[in-house]
């Protein structure tokens, strides 16, 4: 796994790498997923928004993974031109198929399923790799704690984690207060296209 792999760094944070239990809400997880995809292919330059609508560009000179690969092929196949928060549901549940494929494909972690009788629990993934599993994490909170080590992929990050409600999955001694005033200050420099992905999930996760 790269490094500027956003979606799947975000779904290693949403994982506890030892239990391999979903510390967020399932859905919600759904929607950080496809925000960090989004981001990571606009950053790229895979894709663009116009009029806040997603569009492909013609900038192709890397081959794309599976994921990327999937995203790319289903924005190209439809009919209509669709915002994020249009994208933000139909992507959620193939995203987080491909990407969990993918991480236990790479080794990374492994499948365990959640059960239940009644209402069917998230499937585990527990760390194979546990220094792979969480590296994700412990680089944002390395940054977050040492702001001059921010970069564009850790600044989206921990923005997309405050504006889902999901910071509480970083280590409970970050000073959440410097945090928060970090959060604060990244979204005022934050490239006009990642507010409107921030934008899309957020309308998504709150019913809009």
């Amino acid at each position: 796994m790269e490094r500027d792999e956003l979606a799947a760094g975000f779904f290693l944070i949403a994982h506890d790498e030892f239990s391999g239990k979903l510390r967020v809400n399932r859905e919600r997880l759904g929607y950080g997923l496809v925000a960090a995809e989004l981001a990571q292919l606009l950053v790229a330059g895979r894709i663009a928004l116009a009029d806040g609508r997603v569009v492909l560009t013609d900038s192709y000179t890397v081959e794309p993974n599976e994921v990327d690969g999937y995203v790319l092929d289903t924005i190209q196949r439809h009919v209509s031109v669709r915002s994020v928060r249009a994208w933000a549901d139909s992507l959620a549940q193939p995203l987080y198929d491909l990407i969990s494929r993918r991480l236990e494909s790479l080794g990374v972690v492994r499948r365990e399923s959640g059960g239940g009788l009644v209402r069917r629990k998230p499937d585990r993934f527990p760390g194979v790799d546990l220094l792979a599993a969480a590296r994700p994490r412990m680089r944002l909170e390395r940054m977050i704690g040492s702001p001059r080590e921010l970069d564009l992929p850790g600044a989206f990050t921990a923005s997309l984690l405050w504006t889902l409600g999901l910071e509480g999955v970083l280590d409970p001694e970050i000073d959440r207060s410097a945090a928060r005033e970090l959060v604060r200050q990244v979204n005022e420099h934050l490239p006009a296209d990642l507010h409107t992905v921030l934008a899309g999930v957020r309308a998504a996760a709150e019913g809009d």
